[in-house]
């Protein structure tokens, strides 16, 4: 209990970094217009495929300066993009460590056998896109929430029960 009362009384951080990961432009431009509507996310990339997605988690090529291109607290993928699409990232990711970042697949499909792949995956989060900006500005304040309670404490509790949050 002292670990989850110390995490409580840990000040939660100032800033989440967002990648967003769509082939759609006009989807990542509605994304960027909410997300610079919160106060503590600040988009750090925007890729067009779950390739670019890789290489910049991975550090690779125009992504290698971490200073530059940091690690993303959140990253937002659709599940339907061109060379790599969604679910083989979420297969890449489930391979890698990044105990810090949450994933949130934002798509079309309203498939039930897509929600519970990409969950069973490790996605954190399955949403159909907003089409209103009440409801994508809705979807970013809850996410920016649920970003600030993982800060505040959930990663000291995780560990100590042996599950990861999702």
């Amino acid at each position: 209990m002292a670990n989850l009362s110390n995490a409580m009384n840990k000040p939660d951080k100032r800033r989440y970094a967002v990648l967003i990961a769509d082939d759609s432009e006009a989807d990542r431009f509605l994304l960027r217009e909410a997300v610079d509507n919160a106060a503590s996310l600040q988009i750090i990339a925007e890729v067009s495929d779950g390739a670019g997605a890789v290489a910049y988690l991975r550090g690779r090529g125009e992504f290698g300066d971490r200073r530059k291109f940091p690690i993303p607290d959140l990253l937002l993928l659709d599940l339907n993009m061109p060379r790599m699409d969604g679910f083989e990232v979420l297969e890449w990711l489930r391979t890698q460590r990044f105990r810090d970042l949450a994933v949130v697949v934002l798509t079309d499909s309203l498939h039930p056998e897509h929600l519970k792949r990409a969950l069973d995956l490790g996605a954190h989060f399955y949403q159909v896109k907003p089409r209103s900006t009440e409801d994508r500005d809705a979807l970013i304040f809850a996410l920016e929430q649920y970003l600030h309670g993982i800060s505040a404490a959930a990663h000291f509790v995780a560990p100590r029960l042996s599950c990861s949050i999702a």
